[in-house]
């Protein structure tokens, strides 16, 4: 990956610890976890620990998680303003697993499809071999939108589960499952194991 990516509105830069108080301000707040309550961070050690796996995807596959600041004034959010990340980390077995978090003061203008199309061909770009896969709770109408404006299709949709096993467990609640391209077996039923 170049060191930044660019839309005509963001900025995306590769997710370091000197982002850890901005992405905490985001991953910690619990409306950005409307969908999945128990996704919340609740220390900024939580968000320390998302920033280093993100940074050992970027320097193990070339591509991980990004900082997502507005290069121009946005609603009421001033340029230079960090409204959340987006990017891809790549999955044990293989597929890159496509996820945005935008700040709620950024929802509403079009900015997730941004970041996630960049974001999208830099996976693509990166790992070519490599399919890019997003999981989506079947809740949560605006980031199906997102993913079925990137053209991804849609490759499994259900619960694997009756009840959760922990506080942060989503195999009991309908879940979507969407792609690149068509996934062997194996990796669809890996994606539907990660929850």
């Amino acid at each position: 990956m170049t060191d930044e990516l660019h839309t005509d509105r963001l900025l995306l830069t590769p997710l370091t610890l000197d982002h850890v108080d901005d992405y905490f301000r985001v991953y910690g707040d619990p409306r950005t976890w409307e969908h999945l309550p128990g996704g919340v961070h609740t220390s900024r050690g939580d968000s320390a620990r998302a920033i280093e796996r993100s940074m050992a995807s970027l320097r193990e596959f070339g591509f991980g998680h990004c900082a997502v600041v507005l290069r121009e004034p946005v609603g009421g959010l001033a340029p230079g303003s960090f409204i959340g990340s987006a990017g891809a980390s790549m999955l044990p077995f293989g597929a890159w697993n496509l996820g945005y978090r935008f700040a709620p003061e950024a929802w509403g203008h079009g900015l997730a499809g941004e970041a996630a199309r960049v974001s999208l061909e830099a996976a693509r770009s990166t790992q070519p071999e490599a399919p890019v896969t997003a999981r989506v709770l079947a809740n949560n109408p605006a980031s199906v939108r997102v993913l079925e404006r990137l053209e991804l299709d849609l490759v499994w949709s259900g619960t694997s589960s009756t009840a959760p096993a922990s506080a942060d467990d989503t195999t009991h609640l309908e879940r979507l499952v969407f792609a690149d391209r068509s996934l062997a077996d194996e990796t669809l039923q890996a994606v539907i194991a990660l929850g």
